[in-house]
Formats: C-alpha cells, structure tokens, sequence
C-alpha cells in the first residue's frame, strides 16, 4: 500500500509548517495543460491551527501544500480555498499553474517572430519578479518553430490592456499549440518546480498499456453523443467591427449535412490565433464517437500512474448499439480515486494538431 504524507509550506518565506499534515484525501487530481486540484479535510488539532508567523496553517492564497507517496513528491498546489464544517478542516488547493490567471500583465511587450514559448516564459518572468510573487517555478527551455508577429501586426502585450496572465499563457498554448504540466520534486531538502513544455506535444502512443472493459476498466463506458452540438463547419470572429473584423472560417466534410457554428472572441486580434481557436472548437463539435472518462483499477496491463498525461491509451469496450469499439484516447487529466483505482479523463486522440498535422 502506498504512503502518502502531506507537507505545508509558507508561500511567500518558504518556511516549513508541517511536514506531516493529518489531511484525509478527497480527491487529487492532475491535468494537462492547467492546473490540478487537490481536496481534503484536517481534523484541527488546536496546537497545529497557526504557523511559528501566528498565520493560520493553511492561509488561502499563502500556503503551499505537496503531496508525497513513498518518497517522491507527486502533486504539488496553493491552498485557494477552505472552510470549517463543525472540527473539520476543508481545504481546496490547486496546482502553480493557477497562481497567474487573475493576475494583469504589467510589461510591455510589442515584437514581431517570438516563439510563443518565449512568450509564455516571459510572462512567468514578469508574474514571479513582481513583489511577493515568487513561486520558484523554472520553466522549460524548450523552443518551436512557430512564430508570432508580423511587420505592421506585431506581437503586443501591453500593461494598458491590464491582460490576464494566465489567460494568456492558455491562448499561447491553443494557439501553437504547446503542452504544459507541472512537476515537482525534490532537491536536496527542498522541492523545485519546474512547468514543462512539450512541442509538438507531451506523452507518447503507449502500445504497452491496455485498457479493455471488463478487465481493467471497471465502471461502464459512456460514449457521447450530441447532435445538438454537432457541427462540422465553424465561422469564427474576432475583433473589430463590420469588413474590419477579424475573421476566419473552416470547415471539415465528413458525409454529413452541413452545420456551422459562429465562434466569437473579440479578444482575438490576428487571424492565425482565431484559426487555432477555430479548429480547436472544430474538434470538440464534431460529434463523433468519444469516451469522456473511464474508471481504471490497477492491473499489469495499466499499472496506476504507468501513463502520464498527454500519452494516447487504446480503450477497447463493447456497448450497447455500438458493439465493440477501439478507439485511441488522449489522456487529459486523472484523478486518484483511492491506492489501487483512478479516473482517467479523455479526449479522442484525432482531435489534436500537432505542429500543423492532425495527429
């Protein structure tokens, strides 16, 4: 059985509070491209409520918490919200990478050809040397040959326009697109963290893990499907108005009727960040066959915790109408439901582009 122990650090001073929190887990979570989440609920013992500060032990927005099995630090977040249910302790934290959406970027950015993953680092540059904003996050060096900005339509980030930070890191992400996740672990007697990059992607197609129902996946695989939503043409506005607008249409044939969607964004001010976004809508609206989640137990198979996120898993699974399906799955996300079982959440791998090319 795995050993889990939970560490509270002080955000801001980096001192130690506990470094075995009483914490009873809810839910822990990871996730592609954003931030994880952990729940849990503490037990206050009265001499363990406050820091040596006088600071309540967890302090909303003031707290680090890792997560740590047999050694290895596996999750690590910023406690965001808790509250008292009669001697319980609820506690919410999530992952670093929610700690710059909310914030405005205060620089001034305005450059034609920067790799977007340069401007995602120069973004966290700006978010950890502002005052008491130091996470101690180290972001990949990873570079891509994509470019933005143009003579005459530069790049711009602007602290006039008082643009989300972390909004804007997730636009960069869709529109390259680019991969992230979070990883921390340990360095000597202190945890580092490190936000990773993938291009053209993160994970790999694991033909070495199964996941067949009725063997490991042991909840009923539910397939949606929702016309309501379908649409295999979208046309898509950006900002500005009337013939000055920005504006981009896609479409995909598939032996279907024709059905368009109209996605709007005026936040959006260059066609190629529209045409991302499109296309990305383009997939989520196809309405083909997809398994939005699966619950997994542990089996040699598909050990728990043998994928990582962004791999692409083949979930085999017979249902009703449908019969017998194989269809590959892009891991987005998994949830630890207890030692021996997790919620792996999906996307159907063929609706990624990956450096241009749909995967």
């Amino acid at each position: 059985m795995t050993t889990w122990r939970y560490i509270a650090q002080r955000a801001v001073t980096k001192e130690w509070l506990h470094w075995d929190v009483p914490l009873t887990l809810d839910d822990l979570s990871w996730a592609l491209s954003g931030p994880g989440s952990l729940r849990g609920t503490v037990t206050p013992d009265v001499g363990q409520l406050r820091g040596a500060d006088g600071l309540p032990l967890f302090d909303e927005w003031g707290t680090f918490l890792f997560a740590e099995a047999d050694g290895e630090i596996r999750w690590g977040g910023i406690i965001i919200r808790s509250h008292f249910t009669g001697p319980d302790w609820q506690i919410e934290a999530a992952g670093f990478s929610a700690y710059p959406h909310g914030l405005p970027y205060g620089g001034a950015v305005s450059t034609t050809s920067i790799d977007p993953a340069d401007a995602i680092r120069e973004i966290w540059r700006y978010v950890q040397e502002n005052e008491d904003g130091d996470l101690g996050v180290v972001i990949d060096p990873t570079t891509t040959p994509i470019r933005l900005g143009k003579p005459g339509e530069p790049y711009a980030i602007n602290w006039w326009e008082a643009t989300d930070c972390g909004g804007e890191i997730d636009a960069l992400a869709r529109e390259t697109p680019i991969d992230y996740a979070e990883e921390h672990y340990w360095d000597g007697e202190e945890i580092a963290h490190r936000l990773r990059l993938g291009y053209p992607r993160l994970g790999r197609r694991r033909d070495d893990l199964a996941f067949e129902q009725g063997v490991n996946v042991v909840e009923v695989v539910e397939v949606d499907r929702d016309g309501g939503e379908f649409a295999n043409a979208i046309h898509a506005l950006g900002s500005g108005e009337g013939r000055k607008a920005v504006v981009t249409d896609i479409a995909e044939r598939d032996g279907r009727l024709r059905r368009t969607f109209v996605y709007t964004d005026k936040s959006v001010t260059t066609r190629e960040r529209l045409t991302a976004f499109a296309r990305a809508e383009l997939a989520a609206r196809r309405n083909v066959a997809e398994i939005a989640s699966v619950e997994v137990v542990n089996h040699p198979h598909a050990p728990i915790g043998s994928w990582a996120l962004g791999d692409d898993v083949l979930i085999r699974a017979s249902l009703p109408w449908l019969g017998d399906v194989a269809i590959w799955h892009r891991i987005t996300g998994w949830s630890l439901v207890s030692d021996d079982r997790a919620v792996l959440d999906l996307r159907r791998s063929d609706a990624f582009t990956y450096g241009g090319a749909v995967a």
